[in-house]
C-alpha cells in the first residue's frame, strides 16, 4: 500500500515556482531580444530609404537646377546677360549665395525644339519663350523652390512655383553654412581668378567675367535625429559665359 501510495503522488508532480520563475525570465530575455533585433531591423530600414530618398532628391534637384542654368540666356539682342541683376535687389529675386535668378526658355512649350536646323545650330527660342526663372530657398521652411515669371510681368506670388526639395534643405544650417551658388570669375584684363557669393555688375564680381556657377546641395537625410548629410556638388558654365579660360 505505501508503495502505491507514492506512485501516486509522484503522477500528480508538477513545476514548482522557482521553475516557473526561471523559464519567465528567459522567455523574457528571448523576447526582448526579438523585438529589439526588429526594431533596429525597421530603424535601419526606416534610416536606408530615407537616406536614398535624399540622395534622389538632391540629384533630381541639382539636375534641374544645373539643366536651367546652362540653357540660360540673354531675352534680347540688346540685353548683355542672361542674368537679373536690378539695382536694388531683394531677396529671393537676386543673384546671392542661395538664390539665383536668371532669363532662360528651358521646358518652355512655347520654345522652339530645334526641329529648324541649320548649319549654325538649332533654331533659336522665340523671344517671347524667354521668361524671367528663379531658384531660391526658403530659409523658414528650409525648402527649395523653383519659380518661373509665368505672365511676364516680373517675379511675384502670383507666378508658377514648383518645390525642388521639400524642408531639408540645410545649407543655411550654422553647422554647414555652405552656398547653393557660388560663381566664378576670371578678370581677362588682369588674369585674375576670384569667386564670390554674389553677382554684380561691377567690381571684382562683374557679370562678365563670369565663367562658371557652382552649385551645391546639402539635405538632411534625417530631420528628427542626429543630422545624416547628403552634399551633391556640380559646377555649370552658363551658355554665354565667355570662352576665354
Amino acid at each position: 500500500m505505501q508503495t502505491a501510495k507514492e506512485e501516486k503522488r509522484g503522477s500528480q508532480a508538477g513545476l514548482t515556482l522557482i521553475e516557473v520563475l526561471v523559464t519567465m525570465i528567459i522567455m523574457s530575455v528571448v523576447g526582448t531580444m526579438l523585438v529589439g533585433g526588429w526594431i533596429s531591423l525597421q530603424r535601419a530600414y526606416a534610416f536606408t530609404r530615407a537616406t536614398n530618398s535624399a540622395r534622389a532628391t538632391a540629384r533630381d534637384a541639382l539636375d534641374r537646377m544645373s539643366s536651367e542654368l546652362r540653357a540660360s540666356q540673354p531675352p534680347t539682342a540688346a540685353v548683355a546677360t542672361q542674368f537679373y541683376l536690378p539695382a536694388t535687389p531683394t531677396y529671393p529675386y537676386m543673384c546671392g549665395p542661395t538664390s539665383c535668378v536668371f532669363y532662360s526658355a528651358y521646358n518652355n512649350s512655347a520654345a522652339a525644339d530645334g526641329s529648324g536646323l541649320a548649319l549654325t545650330g538649332p533654331t533659336p527660342p522665340p523671344t517671347s519663350a524667354i521668361r524671367l526663372t528663379a531658384i531660391w530657398l526658403d530659409t523658414s521652411t528650409s525648402t527649395l523652390y523653383w519659380q518661373r515669371d509665368t505672365n511676364n510681368n516680373g517675379l511675384d506670388a502670383s507666378d508658377r512655383k514648383i518645390v525642388l526639395a521639400s524642408k531639408n534643405v540645410v545649407n543655411t544650417a550654422v553647422t554647414v553654412s555652405r552656398n547653393i551658388f557660388t560663381y566664378y570669375f576670371r578678370d581677362l584684363t588682369t588674369g585674375v581668378y576670384s569667386h564670390s557669393s554674389t553677382l554684380s555688375t561691377s567690381g571684382a564680381n562683374n557679370v562678365a567675367n563670369l565663367r562658371s556657377v557652382q552649385v551645391e546641395l546639402v539635405i538632411d537625410a534625417n530631420m528628427s535625429h542626429t543630422p545624416t548629410y547628403v552634399d551633391l556638388t556640380t559646377t555649370v558654365r552658363p551658355r554665354n559665359a565667355a570662352a576665354t579660360n
